[in-house]
């Protein structure tokens, strides 16, 4: 009796969860109401669904579909025996799982981090089960393949016979282009592309464009209309770790971009992703033309140029996007015409106004993200936020590295006491501070604090290598050994900002923040080293949960400082694109 009680209990108070969730739900599961409500509660607590599951017979009849809707087969470190138990269960004509994959994921390691034993099992499970289980499912909609080597040509026509309706999501890393029959199929909605370039020299420009993978990319997307969206990732080569040396390479992160030609006719994108160094890929007045006249741009929704600011893009294609609701960008003022091999980077904008102009011609925006190498004034962001009062989701971030020269902080300022009178349906902000004297800027937090309609805060704090109240001063040592971060001062400001969103309103809707502390040093061979330490801070959902001023929140960090890698040129980017994208 005591073990049926203790599952009851559980089991009410987790509806309890439920109930702050969604609001008032029938007794009874399976009404629409319900599975919705699960449906949220795997996104918001994953382990009060698995706890729910396990309270009767009648909740994991209810669970189980949203609980196995999605399905990652990895053969990867303690995935293998997971992946191989899963493919069992779906070999079994009697397992219900077979009814509830809706979308199936396959993903393996790099070649180079598996054993011989398991590639043989990973070849056999390619070349075998993958197919039966195809063959068995009920439900697919869709099919995503996370590797660096094609999709075999009978799983492909698998998918195309069995499941002419499903879609199939690319995610392809330094993939060969030429032959890869995956590229060419009707199911392709998405693929996402990693270009590795060297730190190769510029004495051969005539042959980049011979060495690179867009024309064979340019290539595949003539034959792939149904694809939706495009993510394509230029990558420093020397950052990445357990690539193998490979032909047909990217040799310089300039000029370079698809060599359209008149009379091409690309897929009409929804989402695209051009991400890299800046100006990596070129957006040449004679290019932006073209590509205006290749593809239909009216139904493109996403657009993330990552810190890049091409003016003659701006130029010839703002008026084009009439559907466009996510835009990431930087802000770079350079020289317009100068030659492509200047280390400022070709074609960025030659003023703030151009900027101005674009984001004006864009009809709503509901998510944006700058981040920005100039300091812009209050007019610039005066005529955003007036144009653009729909923003759910705003992410501003002021690089304070670009060569060697540190910008004033004002813009930050001008944005933080902007925001809680120009953008009321603003829902999550994701922003860096400025240590002020090696100390928390209290102005922030008490203006922050205003936004009482939020629902998720992220603040970037950088600390260089002076002393603060987070750690010590950092000196260049042969071990490169970091002052140990002060945890206690971390969790301090973070719990007094979170707090003082319901100190200032008391039906505050905050109920996410996460403050991450970044430590940035250069070596004696002026190598850039990051690493980071992050406090998290949940606020309780359930109906008697008290007051966050009373202690009615969760607060989580990191174990120290976190090595983030050499690869990582810029943590707030990196964490605003592995969230939207």
């Amino acid at each position: 009796m005591e073990e049926s009680r203790s599952a009851v209990d559980l089991g009410e108070d987790i509806w309890h969860v439920i109930n702050n969730l969604v609001g008032s739900i029938p007794v009874l599961c399976g009404t629409p109401t319900s599975l919705l409500t699960i449906s949220k509660l795997l996104q918001e607590s994953p382990s009060s669904l698995l706890a729910l599951r396990l309270t009767s017979r009648s909740y994991k009849v209810y669970v189980d579909p949203v609980l196995n809707r999605r399905l990652e087969l990895s053969y990867e470190g303690r995935e293998i025996n997971s992946a191989e138990q899963n493919v069992q269960r779906l070999l079994d004509p009697s397992d219900d799982l077979l009814l509830h994959v809706q979308d199936l994921v396959i993903s393996y390691p790099k070649p180079s981090t598996i054993s011989a034993r398991q590639k043989k099992r990973r070849n056999g499970f390619l070349l075998g089960y993958l197919e039966s289980v195809i063959d068995r499912l009920h439900r697919l909609k869709s099919f995503s393949w996370t590797i660096r080597w094609p999709i075999p040509e009978a799983i492909i026509a698998k998918l195309e016979n069995g499941w002419p309706d499903a879609i199939l999501n690319m995610y392809a890393h330094d993939l060969p282009i030429t032959g890869t029959r995956s590229l060419y199929s009707p199911l392709l909605r998405s693929l996402s592309f990693c270009l590795p370039i060297t730190e190769d020299t510029f004495r051969e420009p005539r042959k980049l464009e011979q060495r690179s993978k867009l024309p064979e990319l340019r290539e595949a997307l003539l034959r792939s209309p149904s694809l939706r969206k495009l993510d394509v990732k230029f990558v420093d080569r020397i950052f990445l770790i357990g690539y193998e040396k490979s032909s047909g390479i990217i040799a310089s992160p300039h000029l370079l971009h698809l060599p359209l030609q008149p009379g091409d006719r690309l897929p009409p994108l929804q989402e695209l992703v051009l991400s890299g160094p800046p100006e990596t890929y070129e957006f040449t007045l004679e290019h932006c033309q073209l590509w205006k006249n290749c593809m239909d741009w009216s139904h493109l929704r996403r657009l993330d140029l990552g810190i890049s600011c091409p003016q003659y893009f701006f130029e010839q294609l703002g008026d084009r996007l009439t559907s466009l609701t996510a835009l990431s960008m930087g802000v770079r003022i350079g020289a317009r015409d100068s030659t492509p091999w200047t280390k400022e980077g070709p074609l960025a904008c030659d003023s703030v106004l151009s900027i101005g102009t674009f984001l004006g011609s864009i009809l709503r925006l509901e998510e944006l993200t700058i981040t920005s190498f100039h300091s812009c004034t209050v007019d610039f962001f005066h005529e955003i936020f007036d144009k653009h009062s729909s923003l759910r989701k705003f992410y501003y971030h002021m690089s304070t590295h670009r060569s060697g020269t540190t910008f004033a902080s004002t813009s930050r300022v001008l944005v933080l006491d902007m925001l809680p009178f120009t953008l009321p349906e603003l829902r999550e902000l994701t922003i860096d501070f400025p240590l002020v004297r090696g100390r928390w800027p209290e102005e922030h937090t008490n203006t922050l604090a205003k936004l009482f309609r939020l629902d998720t805060l992220k603040v970037f704090v950088e600390l260089d290598g002076r002393a603060s109240v987070f750690a010590a001063k950092h000196v260049v040592n042969p071990g490169h050994h970091t002052p140990p971060f002060k945890f206690e001062a971390a969790e301090k400001v973070a719990t007094d900002l979170f707090k003082s969103f319901f100190a200032h309103n008391p039906y505050a809707c905050l109920t996410s923040l996460e403050v991450f502390f970044l430590r940035v040093w250069c070596d004696g061979e002026q190598h850039r080293h990051e690493m980071k330490s992050t406090i998290r801070i949940k606020r309780l959902q359930r109906d008697d949960a008290p007051s966050p001023l009373d202690g009615g929140f969760v607060v989580d960090s990191d174990n120290g400082w976190m090595t983030m890698g050499r690869g990582n040129t810029d943590p707030f980017k990196s964490s605003v694109r592995e969230e939207n994208l």
